[in-house]
């Protein structure tokens, strides 16, 4: 099963795709749709709809997991927010890929066990599960907790289907 994680923002999407193994999981891809400033919404946009449906395609993603729109106070922030997380959404559904949402504070329990984690505590966390030898970027980091939030969802289905 390949889980893509996504962490997303108008100027900086983190993504990452999570392979489940037996009892573990690898990292297979990361990285940051990162969009620059001067760059119109719409463009910011486009590139992030173009980059995930690249994604999906060339990690054969099955399932999506992706962050819910948390508390913001500007508006126009959350309306963003809310855009980039429409295109990730689109790009997922026209590949058929079931998507799955998951608040902030539990992509950071599924890391670090404690729901208000520091970036850093989920990057060292992200590091050290996964066996890596170098920190991802925060953006990606934070993908990649979401999709082990999904992970650690689906191995509880399947345990509580098999136990009864």
């Amino acid at each position: 099963m390949r889980i893509l994680g996504i962490d997303p923002s108008l100027r900086r999407t983190g993504y990452g795709v999570l392979e489940l193994l037996p009892g573990s999981e690898r990292l297979l891809d990361f990285g940051v749709i990162a969009v620059g400033a001067k760059r119109s919404e719409l463009e910011c946009l486009r590139e992030i709809y173009g980059r995930i449906s690249q994604v999906l395609v060339e990690q054969k993603a099955e399932e999506v997991a992706i962050e819910t729109v948390i508390y913001v106070q500007n508006h126009r922030t959350a309306i963003l927010l809310g855009a980039a997380r429409g295109v990730a959404l689109l790009a997922a559904a026209n590949a058929g890929v079931p998507v799955f949402e998951y608040p902030p504070r539990r992509a950071k329990t599924a890391a670090t066990g404690y729901g208000a984690s520091r970036k850093a505590q989920v990057g060292f966390m992200i590091r050290s599960i996964l066996g890596l030898q170098q920190n991802l970027p925060p953006d990606s980091a934070d993908a990649v907790a979401v999709a082990l939030a999904h992970a650690a969802a689906r191995r509880r289905a399947l345990a509580s289907r098999r136990s009864l």
